[in-house]
């Protein structure tokens, strides 16, 4: 094998906190945990092809807005993904970042801010339709739709985690725990008590970039779907740069059900027909993340992708249903 590239040695390093908490995770395990995790049923492995409405299909409907999750409902997606900020008065609510100046009127940190404050802004002021991007600026003015005081509504007010789990009750929820302030942080707890509260632990799968926040979630309730912490992703690279049974071995004794990855990292693919093989060996679903390109879709669709994340839900949707199964959650 030839030299490692300095990418894998600098996320080796970043993680490698992580990785030494697997494998303390691994060693502990008794014998029949080990034989209990490693043929444990995942229903994530068995829902494909999932399509998410990224942020609610930011290019189609200003991101993160109650009126966005509608209209993605409506194109027929599987389920929204969305990413999980607190208000200065613990409210949890769908935003990507953690300020609100990208999307809405408004400017501060989504920390310092209350949820009253932030159900006042517009959050399509920055949206103009039939662009391939969820914030447009140095338009003219009449471009700006949302900014008329008529179409003001769900289309231009953030929604609340609380609402999402109640009004869409059809539909699979991926949230994505970010980084707010340590003001207000940490809130896996209260997300958790969210999701059991609304009865909705089976079509929940919750993510992050932070390895703490799925460790948090993991502590709260772990029958709380999580999928791989970064830490983990890379942990399961490697033992694949080993070779697949070390991989699949990783994979069967992890506690994530799902690799959610892009497509790239950097120059290098890591949606590969291998990678993909060796996760579903051990148990794990992939899903893909962000893809906005027709060909793409359907590539990842060819090698066995298990759910597509997109800003454009009514281009995913007939890709995947002229291409593959598409799953549609249905309740107990």
């Amino acid at each position: 094998m030839g030299a490692i590239p300095a990418w894998q040695i600098l996320t080796l390093l970043h993680y490698s906190d992580e990785i030494v908490k697997n494998m303390v995770y691994h060693v502990t395990l008794t014998l029949v945990d080990r034989l209990v995790l490693a043929y444990v049923d995942n229903r994530w492995i068995e829902r494909r092809v999932l399509s998410y409405a990224h942020r609610g299909g930011s290019f189609e409907a200003p991101s993160s807005t109650i009126g966005a999750l509608g209209s993605a409902r409506e194109a027929g997606v599987s389920g929204l993904e969305l990413d999980v900020h607190s208000t200065s008065d613990g409210v949890l609510i769908c935003c990507h970042d953690d300020v609100v100046d990208t999307t809405t009127d408004g400017k501060g940190r989504v920390s310092r801010l209350t949820w009253s404050q932030i159900e006042a802004l517009n959050a399509g002021f920055w949206f103009v339709p039939n662009f391939r991007t969820s914030v447009v600026q140095a338009r003219p003015e009449n471009e700006y739709v949302y900014r008329q005081e008529r179409l003001r509504g769900e289309m231009t007010r953030l929604a609340r985690v609380d609402e999402v789990l109640g009004n869409f009750p059809d539909m699979i929820l991926n949230f994505d725990i970010k980084s707010t302030s340590p003001s207000v942080e940490p809130y896996e707890e209260k997300l958790a008590d969210l999701i059991l509260a609304h009865d909705a632990v089976d079509r929940v799968i919750v993510s992050s970039f932070l390895d703490s926040a799925i460790w948090r979630i993991r502590q709260s309730n772990p029958n709380i779907s999580t999928s791989a912490a970064p830490g983990e992703i890379s942990e399961f690279y490697f033992a694949l740069v080993s070779g697949r049974q070390e991989a699949i071995d990783v994979a069967r004794l992890a506690p994530y059900v799902a690799f959610q990855i892009p497509r790239f990292f950097g120059e290098v693919e890591l949606a590969t027909p291998k990678f993909i093989d060796a996760a579903h060996a051990g148990g794990k679903a992939v899903h893909v993340w962000t893809i906005n390109d027709r060909d793409a879709m359907e590539a990842l669709i060819r090698m066995g992708v298990d759910g597509i994340i997109s800003d454009q839900p009514s281009l995913l949707v007939p890709v995947i249903e002229e291409s593959a199964t598409h799953y549609r959650y249905r309740s107990n």
